[in-house]
């Protein structure tokens, strides 16, 4: 029976594992019909339904096995979509992290590149506040300049400018700036406002007077018609007028032009005459110089011709003592400050020194004669004894006697004699020459002197008048600077007076030519035309004064305004440059912070993000490699080695939060 167990035993096995079942032999082929009983075929029908149930129960689970097979299959298959799916979910977001580092760099590039230009901005900003600094002088300056100019009608500059408690810096100056300003145009805008009255009251004037000619003229219509001829005559007469108007213009022009000749060549002068001046000054220094040169000249002279004057002194008090004693010793000193005086002592010296010098050479030729005679007469005696000596007999040789004694005493005599002659000869060839010498010195320097005195007196005359000139250009100057001030103050007055009467004299033009020329209204212009130019005359010239043109002063003042509108208009260019200049460097400036701000927004955004990204990917990780908790195989079976899976029940992160994560990183950066 257990052998025939484990045979059935295995049949069912063989039959669970193959597809179709093989057919039970129940009754055994060797087996004979007779041998078989009544219970053995019970117990093979027992068996035989007990395998039909078995086999059923197989079918059964087999089925069973069958389901839960293809479930398995079902699940392993989501599991491989699963796991590739984080495998690629994995591959995006590393992806990702390479592109958020990327945008990282980028970022960091960008910022070093924001904070490069808040350099520049700050570069900038330095050279906009100097230049905000200089437009602030240059605004105080001009408007210092402009309230100057506007001081006539008011004084502005008493407080300083306006301050206001809002602002500081160069928008306080604007400020200051503005309301001052404001205040200038505000009184400008008063002061026209009385001119535009007491223009409107003249035209109101005019028109009543015009209303009163125009009834004047409706009265004298009747006489118009027959004085046509006449008014053609006067016609003709105006336009002769005008044509003498236009000479006198032009004489004026003439006049104007010979007058800035005249002044030019004034000024020309008044130059030469300044660099004469300087010319003469060096001259008078320079004169001054040799004068003090030559002082000191005189003073060496002076104790020179004392020195030589005591020598001579001696020299004749040795040859004689009576003359010296009539003679008088030098008395000549020299003074520092006197020219005159020096000079009158050192020809007074020289005078006494040559009369001395005269009586020492005739007093010297005088004893030389003198000797000579004495040397001759013994010179006879001697002769005179040798011959008396050899007419005796005796031959006594006086040349060894007389050479030893009397004859060597009068060569050394004769000697000293002529060598003292030459001596004094020499003395008084130098003084000679030493008197001819200062006496030629002292008349060069009288004639110097002289010419210095003459040119220094031309100067001061000269210096005195040029000094009247100056003063009376001054007068002049001021005069008319007065009269260019007057004829400020009534330039307006008088346009306004021309611009009306030009008004009038077109209007009176056009009503005579409206009725026939009449010459009542051709008197009443010439009235008012001779009215006009008598006020114009009166107005331009003065009684008592020479004739002064006032469209020059007109014309320097419309230059002077239209240079000082250029000017405020330049000004205020230039103003409205720097501050649009002020506002963009401020605008980008605003715009660099806020981009900055936005990166660093930008950047602390994503870093959070990769933060998240590489908590997210060390999760997965860890999900991944942490398999041995909830996480790990179940178990391990043929199917899952079938189909390459290793685990099972692996939780799938959400899809719809990385969805959300990766649109945030794709967007892009500002």
């Amino acid at each position: 029976m257990a052998s025939f167990d484990e045979e059935d035993n295995d049949a069912v096995l063989s039959d669970v594992e193959a597809d179709d079942p093989l057919p039970i032999d129940i009754i055994n082929s060797s087996a004979s019909p007779e041998d078989v009983s009544i219970e053995k075929f019970r117990e093979i029908l027992t068996e035989l339904n007990r395998e039909k149930q078995l086999r059923l129960a197989a079918e059964e689970s087999k089925s069973q096995l069958q389901v839960s097979f293809n479930r398995l299959r079902v699940l392993a298959h989501d599991a491989i979509k699963k796991r590739d799916e984080t495998l690629r979910e994995k591959e995006e977001a590393k992806t990702s992290v390479d592109k958020v580092n990327e945008e990282l760099k980028e970022v960091i590039k960008e910022r070093n590149e924001f904070s490069k230009q808040l350099e520049d901005v700050k570069k900038v900003k330095d050279s906009m506040r100097t230049e905000m600094e200089t437009a602030g002088s240059m605004l105080v300056s001009g408007i210092d300049k402009i309230t100057g100019k506007v001081s006539q009608f008011k004084n502005f500059v008493a407080g300083g400018l306006p301050r206001s408690q809002k602002y500081t810096g160069l928008p306080a100056v604007a400020y200051g700036v503005i309301k001052r300003t404001n205040d200038v145009v505000e009184e400008l805008l008063r002061q026209i406002e009385s001119t535009a009255k007491s223009r409107n009251g003249a035209r109101e004037q005019m028109d009543h007077r015009n209303y009163e000619i125009a009834i004047e003229v409706s009265q004298l219509e009747s006489t118009i018609s027959g004085l046509r001829e006449e008014v053609a005559k006067k016609a003709s007469a105006v336009e002769s007028l005008e044509k003498s108007v236009g000479e006198k213009d032009e004489k004026l022009s003439e006049l104007e032009r010979e007058m800035c000749e005249k002044q030019k060549a004034l000024e020309s002068e008044v130059v030469e005459l300044k660099d004469l001046v300087s010319e003469y000054e060096g001259k008078l220094c320079s004169s001054e110089t040799k004068l003090e040169m030559q002082r000191s000249l005189l003073a060496e002279q002076l104790k020179y011709v004392t020195k030589i004057h005591k020598q001579i002194y001696n020299v004749v008090k040795v040859v004689d003592v009576r003359k010296a004693s009539e003679l008088s010793e030098s008395l000549f000193l020299a003074q520092d400050m006197d020219m005159e005086e020096n000079i009158r002592a050192v020809l007074a010296g020289l005078r006494s020194i040559y009369e001395m010098s005269e009586f020492v050479v005739q007093k010297t030729r005088d004893l030389l004669e003198e000797r000579s005679h004495e040397v001759k007469s013994l010179n006879e005696s001697v002769f005179s004894l040798k011959n008396g000596s050899r007419e005796a007999g005796i031959n006594y040789k006086f040349n060894n006697h007389v050479s030893d004694g009397k004859i060597h005493a009068s060569d050394n005599k004769m000697h000293a004699a002529n060598t003292e002659e030459d001596e004094v000869y020499a003395l008084a060839g130098a003084l000679e020459n030493i008197i001819k010498q200062s006496q030629v010195e002292i008349i060069d320097l009288k004639h110097t002197v002289e010419e210095l005195r003459a040119e220094l007196s031309l100067l001061k005359e000269h210096v005195e008048t040029q000094a009247k000139e100056l003063s009376q250009w001054k007068q002049h100057v001021e005069e008319l600077e007065e009269k260019g001030r007057v004829a400020n103050e009534n330039v307006d007055g008088l346009m306004l007076d021309i611009a009306a009467a030009e008004e009038e004299i077109t209007r009176w033009k056009v009503v005579a030519q409206r009725r026939s020329h009449s010459k009542v209204v051709e008197e009443e212009c010439a009235k008012t035309s001779n009215g006009f130019l008598n006020a114009i005359n009166v107005s331009f010239y003065s009684p008592g004064q020479e004739f002064v043109p006032l469209e020059r002063p007109l014309s320097a003042v419309r230059q002077e305004l239209e240079a000082a509108k250029d000017a405020v208009l330049q000004s205020g260019k230039k103003l409205k440059f720097k501050e649009e200049t002020a506002d963009a460097a401020m605008a980008a400036r605003d715009a660099a912070e806020k981009s900055l701000r936005l990166a660093d927004l930008r950047a602390s955004r994503l870093r959070d993000k990769v933060e998240e990204l590489t908590r997210q990917l060390e999760e997965l990780d860890g999900r991944e490699t942490s398999t041995t908790g909830l996480n790990r195989p179940r178990y391990m079976c043929w199917p899952w080695q079938w189909l390459g899976l290793d685990f099972v029940g692996m939780r799938c992160v959400e899809t719809h939060q990385e969805g959300a994560n990766e649109m945030e990183l794709s967007e892009p950066l500002l």
